[in-house]
């Protein structure tokens, strides 16, 4: 683990005692640690300290663990340093992150949020959680674009209805180079949806069915929060130029 890595969790070990000391009452501390998955206490322990009650137990665990907790806070108490923390393992999470905050805080940044903690301790998850993501994104921008779709159509069909409304299709450029990388893109959207349909938790197991690794779904979340980054700033870059056309 890189010691900017272990400092970030240190962190987020502080952030969270503080968040938990403000937002919860002294007795709601046992069950609440219980639901998140800490050492149990008394509430005589947490009447004494909460800030402490809850450092004592963070400092027990591993990183992992404190990120999983921070996780499953965050989807309950809005709070942006929090948020930053839970994507700060790479520049890239971070910027991600930033675009699908403006875009829609409390459903797609979430998921993102999620499938991030996920990618190392539950890769099936997080392949899930990558193409609902994307799906998310696509469907909302849909609406936002008055273009009507089946809510149960895959997601390569999703994404061809998009990629024609924001002109993101190969067909509508004439450079070579443009055409293959939006050609690329929309291999991504179909792998993204193969990869989920093969591994992922979407389907029962069966006895030679392969399983995901935490690589598998690194590359799975980091696609598809880069495809749906691509597509949000496509979107607001239209708009922008429709508003300055009036």
């Amino acid at each position: 683990m890189s010691e900017s890595t272990s400092r970030g969790t240190a962190r987020l070990r502080m952030l969270l005692a503080s968040i938990i000391a403000d937002h919860f009452k002294a007795y709601e501390l046992p069950p609440l640690g219980q639901r998140l998955g800490l050492a149990p206490g008394t509430d005589s322990e947490a009447m004494s300290s909460k800030r402490l009650y809850v450092t004592k137990r963070l400092q027990s665990l591993q990183d992992h663990e404190v990120r999983r907790i921070a996780g499953e806070l965050a989807r309950d108490v809005q709070n942006d340093e929090l948020d930053a923390l839970l994507v700060e393992s790479s520049p890239g999470d971070a910027g991600i992150s930033s675009a699908l905050i403006r875009f829609d805080r409390e459903v797609v940044h979430r998921r993102w949020t999620d499938a991030l903690e996920r990618r190392a301790t539950d890769p099936e998850g997080a392949i899930t959680l990558a193409r609902t993501l994307l799906e998310d994104v696509i469907k909302w921008l849909l609406s936002k674009q008055g273009i009507g779709y089946d809510d149960k159509a895959d997601l390569p069909v999703l994404y061809r209805l998009i990629a024609n409304a924001l002109k993101l299709a190969p067909d509508a450029y004439t450079e070579d180079v443009f055409k293959r990388i939006l050609g690329s893109c929309q291999s991504v959207v179909e792998s993204l949806g193969t990869l989920r349909n093969r591994l992922s938790d979407a389907h029962s197991e069966g006895p030679l069915r392969a399983k995901p690794h935490g690589r598998h779904a690194e590359l799975a979340v980091n696609l598809a929060g880069t495809m749906a980054t691509f597509l949000v700033s496509t979107w607001e870059h239209s708009m922008t130029d429709t508003q300055a056309r009036r």
